[in-house]
């Protein structure tokens, strides 16, 4: 069915990774034609008191200002709602998007990895390993304008890999973008070198005719292989492709995993959302499309 992006949550808070994201999700709600939510979660719990909305209102529109004033994309005829709320930033926002039935949240990372992440968790990777809607996140290392020409679709052949596709195809419609699909045989994998070629033109030809845009944009559609790790080959194909966006599905996981993952180094979808130079867009395998 035709993809619809007709609410959009974006999580804005008074860090340095959260504002980077704004201007995509502005981009994505202007070629949908869709709605903006800004949710400002504050994490005050005990005795703490709620901060001022007045104040914390201000404070939020100066940071707007600021994220868009080096890009030319503005909230103007945008319709949108700033949302406030407090309490665990993840768990409130995940609440937003199913009672506003969002069907995009987009979140700014500050990419951490290692040690840090191991102490501190990752509130970016919680969400996007518990929405049931697809999540676009941007790092620290992103550098991309708000205007998505050139699409990567990272595949494996999975059920989430097919359910990520038809995003990837809307995406490439209403940007008039080019779009590669790349399938990595990682070395873990049991499927034969000498398949994955043949076998990665079945799966996209056969995908592409299962949409209705399928033939408008297959003329700008590529598709190749790579051998070796996942996430490092899908990060060397969007910096030496210049991918604008990656696109790749997400295997669902429960809720206890999803919040241990938050806290340890590595799935490769994290990986990729840490180090990429472009937007991530995440498509959970239980969103049906």
């Amino acid at each position: 069915s035709a993809i619809q992006l007709n609410s959009i949550l974006f999580a804005i808070d008074f860090t340095p990774g959260c504002l980077h994201a704004f201007p995509f999700a502005i981009s994505i709600a202007r070629h949908y034609a869709g709605r903006l939510l800004l949710e400002h979660v504050d994490p005050a719990h005990g005795d703490r008191a709620v901060p001022d909305q007045e104040v914390t209102l201000h404070q939020l529109q100066s940071e707007m200002e600021a994220a868009l004033s080096h890009v030319s994309i503005s909230l103007e005829g945008i319709a949108h709602e700033i949302l406030f709320d407090h309490g665990n930033i993840s768990s409130r926002l995940l609440d937003t998007a199913k009672e506003r039935r969002a069907d995009l949240i987009v979140v700014g990372t500050n990419g951490r990895r290692g040690v840090r992440k191991l102490w501190k968790g990752s509130t970016a990777e919680e969400i996007v390993f518990l929405s049931s809607c697809p999540v676009l996140t941007a790092g620290p290392n992103v550098d991309r304008r708000p205007d998505f020409r050139r699409i990567l679709c990272a595949t494996d052949f999975s059920p989430a890999a097919k359910n990520a596709i038809p995003y990837a195809l809307s995406l490439a419609e209403k940007y008039d973008a080019s779009l590669a699909f790349l399938h990595v045989n990682d070395w873990s994998s049991t499927e034969p070198p000498v398949q994955a070629k043949p076998r990665t033109y079945e799966f996209v030809h056969e995908q592409l005719g299962l949409s209705a845009q399928g033939a408008a944009i297959e003329s700008r559609c590529q598709v190749f292989v790579e051998y070796g790790p996942s996430s490092d080959l899908i990060l060397e194909a969007a910096t030496d492709r210049e991918a604008d966006l990656i696109v790749m599905g997400r295997p669902a996981v429960n809720s206890i995993k999803a919040r241990i993952a938050s806290h340890l180094p590595g799935s490769t979808a994290y990986d990729v959302i840490a180090q990429a130079p472009c937007p991530v867009l995440t498509v959970p395998l239980r969103h049906a499309a």
